[in-house]
């Protein structure tokens, strides 16, 4: 019974520790031409978003001053669960000149 129990507890954690998802969404674009920079923000969220790291933001206004950016051609958002969705990354990636 115990060998059960250990096999079965050792199966749950691998599939939490390899568990992991990375959804990928454009979030706007504008007319002006595609740019060589590129501005990244992250924030990572523990437990669910009920705890966050620092207070980190992770908004296209702090993507697009990382890079110097004044104009935006276009906007993509990440966001990569890990561990069954109790730690998130959140990543804005800021496109333009």
């Amino acid at each position: 019974m115990k060998a059960k129990f250990k096999f079965l507890a050792a199966i749950a954690i691998c599939a939490m520790i390899s568990s992991c998802a990375t959804v990928s969404n454009p979030v706007t674009a504008t007319t002006n031409p595609f740019g060589s920079k590129c501005g990244v923000a992250e924030s990572t969220l523990y437990l669910g978003g009920l705890w966050s790291s620092k207070g980190e933001e992770n908004g296209i206004d702090k993507a697009a001053k990382s890079a110097g950016i004044t104009k935006i051609s276009h906007v993509d958002s990440y966001t990569k669960n890990y561990c069954l969705g109790l730690v998130i990354k959140q990543i804005t990636k800021v496109y333009g000149e």
